[in-house]
């Protein structure tokens, strides 16, 4: 079944509260789940716990190793680790990862999000568990200065809000052309990966505007893209790997569930089948 699968950074299910939830704040819809609301008709939806059965805050290295293996990241190395992978989580990415089990069984996934070469070149780099994954796969990463310019790729900034975006020159979309971009990339593979993390940055560092903001663009991005899809023939699988912007009066993560959402065919079967973060990978790879 092709699929896209958007992976949003830092978005947990909060409260029914517009005072302290920005995606009840801004109205969301198709993310409705995550202002305390019921979900969106046409998707199916299960919250997924996101402590992974260990004690602590759930952070982003262990949460996303999770989500892109099958493996319990949190309970491998006894706690949740922030950022990026450390030498433990780096070998599970590269022998059990998504990208690494569709290559291995013959199938084409490919990574929607474009890079500049100075990341992936750096002489210390600090890599999260999607670019890891995609290295250990041989998947090529699509450039921002080909692919990007081609509309064969969408930066992280695909709506050019940040300055660091608009000082490499990345183009910046409105919601419909980003996900054109994206729909045109599942035509042509069988699992297509967007990751998008200025959600849990401005859930650590931006102002109320910027979490509001950062709120609508998630909303307006999986809008875009379940009207672009051919979703009698695909999928749209919407996850995180923990909360932090659903709650607004604090910059740290939260304890509370996050979202699987899934619009298109054999989407009800996906969301039965995946009752943790760690049944993702296995899911899609099946």
């Amino acid at each position: 079944m092709r699929t896209l699968l958007l992976f949003f950074d830092g978005i947990g299910i909060g409260r029914d509260d517009p005072e302290a939830n920005p995606f009840a704040a801004v109205g969301a819809r198709r993310l409705s789940l995550l202002a305390g609301r019921a979900p969106d008709p046409s998707c199916s939806s299960r919250a997924l716990d996101a402590t992974l059965g260990v004690p602590g805050l759930p952070q982003s290295a262990t949460g996303q190793t999770t989500l892109l293996t099958g493996v319990n990241a949190a309970r491998l190395v006894g706690r949740h680790v922030s950022g990026v992978p450390g030498p433990s989580l780096r070998g599970v990415l590269e022998r059990e990862s998504l990208f690494v089990r569709l290559v291995r069984g013959g199938r084409k996934p490919t990574f929607a999000n474009a890079y500049t070469r100075g990341h992936l070149e750096a002489r210390r780099p600090r890599w999260s568990a999607t670019t890891r994954m995609v290295r250990a796969s041989g998947v090529p990463f699509r450039m921002l200065h080909e692919e990007g310019r081609r509309g064969e790729a969408l930066f992280h900034d695909w709506a050019g809000d940040t300055k660091a975006g608009r000082a490499l020159g990345a183009p910046a979309h409105e919601p419909g052309r980003a996900a054109k971009i994206l729909s045109r990339l599942v035509e042509e593979h069988d699992l297509v990966l967007y990751e998008y993390f200025l959600t849990d940055v401005a859930g650590h560092r931006g102002s109320p505007a910027d979490r509001l903001a950062q709120a609508r663009r998630a909303e307006e991005l999986v809008d875009a893209v379940v009207g672009s899809l051919e979703l009698s023939s695909c999928r749209l699988v919407v996850v995180s790997d923990h909360g932090n912007l659903e709650e607004s009066h604090h910059d740290l993560h939260t304890l509370n569930p996050v979202p699987l959402l899934a619009w298109g065919a054999s989407a009800e079967e996906l969301v039965r089948r995946v009752e943790g973060l760690e049944d993702l990978t296995p899911a899609l790879a099946g």
